[in-house]
């Protein structure tokens, strides 16, 4: 487990480099990367993948907006990177080939699997927008009822 840890942190930080992510702050990026790869071990093992997909999912979501907030960036310089060791890239290549070699319940099989993961990251990244999103406006009706 650890080394898929680290692993996923290496991958993470050269990620940002192609992707030309901030110097400053590639290496909390990676770390970002890393946490939510271990969240996504931890679960996957009891819960299964679309639960530790999700539950991975809103980890580096609520990590990217905090860190976002405390080093004024983009949360999505954080987001793009951080979810790259939870894309289902081998689901896609695996429902691409079943489809190719021609078996097609294989494939289709793969296909669900693909877009439930992806559906996961999707919700996890919605769920944690919309409660970052209501605490904002939450605050500023606080702030202009104080005044």
């Amino acid at each position: 487990m650890i080394f898929q840890v680290i692993s996923s942190i290496i991958a993470v930080y050269f990620s940002c480099i192609v992707f030309e992510a901030p110097k400053r702050l590639i290496k909390y990026i990676a770390a970002i990367g890393g946490l939510g790869w271990l969240v996504y071990l931890l679960f996957l093992e009891t819960q299964g993948l679309q639960i530790a997909t999700y539950f991975s999912g809103l980890t580096i979501a609520i990590c990217s907006h905090l860190a976002a907030r405390y080093f004024k960036a983009p949360v999505t310089v954080f987001f793009i990177p951080g979810f790259f060791p939870l894309v289902p890239g081998a689901g896609m290549y695996r429902t691409v080939y079943s489809f190719f070699t021609g078996d097609v319940g294989k494939g289709q099989f793969y296909f669900g699997q693909t877009m439930t993961t992806a559906g996961m990251i999707a919700l996890a990244i919605f769920t944690v927008d919309s409660i970052f999103r209501l605490y904002s406006h939450w605050q500023s009706s606080r702030r202009q009822s104080a005044n």
